[in-house]
């Protein structure tokens, strides 16, 4: 009957298990599918003759690059058929395919069919092991030719950590997603949002930046732990459930997590108001490492945290007891001013008796959502 599904690999086995033969096993097994006399005139890689069908499908499955056959409807004198292995098939090529008396052609099954590719994208039948390959045009992305607006809903066609088409508003823009564990942070899935260089003054407290919808250089964007600042339309676009804060000292980086629900970091810090986080002081010097140090008193953490003094837009501030918690003088976080320097923009500023002595450390800083 024509387009029946001939279960290839079963009418082996059962050939296998009566003595009549023994086949290859192969990782390739596929569902063939009879297309009663008709012929596929594209080029072959290979002919032979061969006692039946399931013999000229087992080697169109032993070769990598057949990718369906045309068999002889009749036998020969020496009761053989013809067999012919084929580059291509019926899917990509319809305008070669057309009736013919003398051959009955079989395709492997179009696993296409079954919309495994998802968007914009083009779908070839039998180039993996897993029966296809997916063509995504551009801004779709993965395995599959997904598109999402945060790197978490990329995370089932991950290619590694690497730039991801995310689709922010009505666009489509390259952001470096980090899709394994982030030290501390853990998981998986992580948007880039900013990088921010404790040398520079891009992102100091007073910056437009943290209260403007602008992005700033998005080439940056599509890498990760290097020394380029960025500022990405994820600041105001990306909902998240967690943060990872991360500092580059020496070479060495270090990782924070904040557990905290927001519809963007935007909308975090915009407004200039102060919200408190409870991760504590010791937790805040994991960023900096050993040489970290911050007065003893009078903490204020979380976003805007303002110590009419130090300041800093993600990060914590201190006192050293001896004034009421009146002028602050230390700070770890990310868009830093005053303190001893004001022109350490991320890192670790301290004076007046801290714990661990005077510094001025300024860090590379990255900061990813989830």
């Amino acid at each position: 009957m024509e387009n029946s599904l001939w279960a290839i690999s079963m009418l082996c086995l059962f050939f296998a298990s009566s003595g009549a033969s023994r086949r290859p096993q192969t990782s390739r097994q596929h569902v063939f599918i009879k297309n009663e006399f008709h012929f596929l005139d594209v080029p072959g890689v290979g002919r032979s003759s061969v006692l039946d069908v399931c013999d000229c499908t087992f080697k169109c499955l032993s070769n990598p690059r057949c990718n369906s056959v045309n068999v002889a409807a009749n036998t020969d004198t020496a009761g053989k058929l013809w067999c012919e292995l084929l580059s291509s098939d019926i899917y990509k090529n319809s305008n070669e395919y057309s009736a013919n008396m003398s051959s009955h052609h079989f395709s492997k099954s179009n696993v296409c069919s079954s919309n495994s590719c998802l968007y914009n994208k083009t779908c070839l039948n039998g180039y993996t092991e897993k029966g296809d390959l997916c063509l995504c045009k551009f801004g779709y992305t993965g395995k599959k030719c997904k598109i999402g607006t945060s790197c978490s809903d990329l995370l089932d066609s991950s290619e590694g950590n690497r730039a991801y088409s995310l689709k922010v508003g009505s666009a489509s823009l390259p952001v470096y997603c980090h899709m394994t564990s982030l030290g501390a942070c853990g998981g998986g899935g992580w948007t880039l949002v900013m990088k921010i260089d404790g040398t520079k003054r891009t992102f100091h407290y007073d910056s437009k930046y943290w209260s403007d919808k602008n992005y700033f250089n998005l080439p940056g964007g599509k890498s990760g732990f290097d020394s380029q600042e960025t500022k990405l339309p994820t600041y105001w676009s990306t909902p998240f459930s967690k943060l990872c804060l991360a500092m580059k000292v020496n070479e060495q980086l270090n990782f924070t997590a904040i557990h905290i629900k927001a519809d963007s970091l935007y909308s975090l810090i915009a407004d200039g108001n102060y919200r408190a986080t409870s991760l504590g002081r010791d937790t805040w010097k994991t960023l900096i490492g050993p040489q970290a140090s911050l007065q003893f008193c009078c903490d204020i953490e979380g976003f805007n945290s303002d110590g009419n003094g130090a300041k800093t837009r993600i990060g914590i501030v201190c006192n050293e007891c001896c004034n009421g918690c009146g002028k602050y003088n230390s700070r770890i976080g990310f868009g830093g001013a005053r303190a001893t320097n004001d022109s350490n923009t991320c890192g670790n500023s301290a004076h007046w008796y801290p714990d661990n002595g005077k510094k001025n450390i300024k860090a590379m800083g990255y900061i990813f959502a989830q």
